[in-house]
């Protein structure tokens, strides 16, 4: 696909989002884009925005243009991908490398990507590249649903969505208390999907670009960069708000779980605090063991043999070794027989609960903004 490069100098950061037939929503995605701000509300200089817009058969590229502010570094740009590469990996890869090819050689260099169907906040840019210039090798933002479109979630799906949200945030803290990141501490949170999602240029190509897999490109790439030990960076404070369908684009993401609270909302299971802490305290040992040597009390905090363990010790990165560590405690069996999966409520009160014992009366609560 070719790039157009002449026509101003080349940012120090990109914005790529993939469009396929959302002519309904474009508009709002690239109004906020244009609409940019900086630390004093000043618009926001130095970066451009790409709307890739594949293989559509609505007026998504028409929209677009139409929504597009004079003077603001917004461009609409239309392709078809072949077949095999039409889909939401295919366009998020399209992107991307339209973003990188964008800038060039620049050590500086950020890539940026959200989706057609989301709103960023108008700091949004400027909170990603705070935490960018502060050392991280990729930053992941916070996702929201459009507040209009939660309201109309029936009731059970909704509480279920809230609950889901207040649960995963305590979880993060208390992760945070248990084994500590110094790139990624509290506040911080549990998400990190190409909604809201930045990387710098050296990153992106150290890791190969977006994995070729089948969905869940963007997950595929943070477990990429974490492979590498690069520092990844969850900060709270750049927000987008995305759509609340039901009906969705890929077989996994987010409408999908949607329609499954739609479906069975009391059925919902997730770790239980007891659980949550024993993950926290079996990754922060291996990482001890990383720096001081074996330790006899690994395969009990592991619940996996220890020659698995010894092996996942040798491996070049933590993040391999943790990935090894992880497959071999599943592998085993023994953590599925200890730990079992609670309904959201019950494990929200119980991680908040062991939350009360770090600090009494500092419990995070859900605040009415936190989905």
């Amino acid at each position: 696909m070719p790039v157009p490069l002449s026509h101003t100098a080349l940012p120090h950061t990109v914005v790529a989002v993939p469009a396929r037939n959302e002519a309904g929503r474009i508009g709002g995605a690239v109004r906020a884009l244009a609409a940019q701000v900086g630390a004093g509300g000043a618009p926001l200089e130095g970066y451009e925005v790409w709307i890739l817009v594949n293989n559509s058969t609505d007026d998504t590229a028409r929209r677009a243009v139409q929504a597009l502010p004079a003077g603001r570094p917004v461009r609409v740009l239309s392709c078809t991908l072949p077949p095999g590469r039409a889909n939401v990996v295919g366009a998020r890869r399209a992107a991307l490398e339209l973003a990188a090819a964008r800038l060039g050689d620049d050590p500086q260099g950020l890539i940026v990507t959200t989706d057609a169907d989301s709103v960023p906040a108008p700091d949004w840019l400027w909170q990603l590249r705070r935490a960018a210039e502060s050392g991280a090798d990729a930053v992941c933002g916070r996702i929201l649903l459009r507040p209009e479109e939660r309201a109309r979630l029936p009731g059970p799906v909704r509480r279920v969505y809230l609950q889901d949200a207040a649960y995963r945030l305590a979880a993060e803290r208390l992760t945070a208390q248990l084994n500590p990141d110094p790139f990624d501490p509290w506040p911080r949170h549990h998400q990190h999907f190409g909604a809201n999602l930045a990387l710098t240029l050296r990153a992106y190509r150290e890791v190969g670009g977006v994995p070729d897999v089948p969905h869940l490109e963007d997950v595929a790439l943070i477990q990429g960069l974490r492979r590498h030990d690069l520092r990844v960076r969850r900060t709270p404070h750049a927000r987008v708000h995305t759509s609340a369908r039901l009906g969705g684009r890929v077989p996994v993401g987010l409408s999908t779980q949607l329609a499954e609270w739609h479906a069975a909302p009391a059925a919902w299971r997730v770790p239980g605090a007891a659980e949550v802490a024993a993950l926290a305290q079996a990754e922060a040992a291996l990482k001890e063991a990383r720096r001081r040597g074996w330790h006899a009390g690994l395969p009990g905090r592991w619940l996996a043999p220890a020659a698995q363990l010894r092996e996942a010790l040798r491996a070049p990165t933590l993040g391999l070794g943790l990935e090894a560590a992880h497959a071999a405690r599943l592998g085993a069996g023994l953590w599925q027989e200890r730990y079992a999966p609670v309904p959201v409520a019950r494990a929200l009160a119980e991680v908040r609960g062991q939350l009360q014992a770090f600090a009494p009366g500092r419990v995070p609560a859900a605040h009415p903004h936190s989905g």
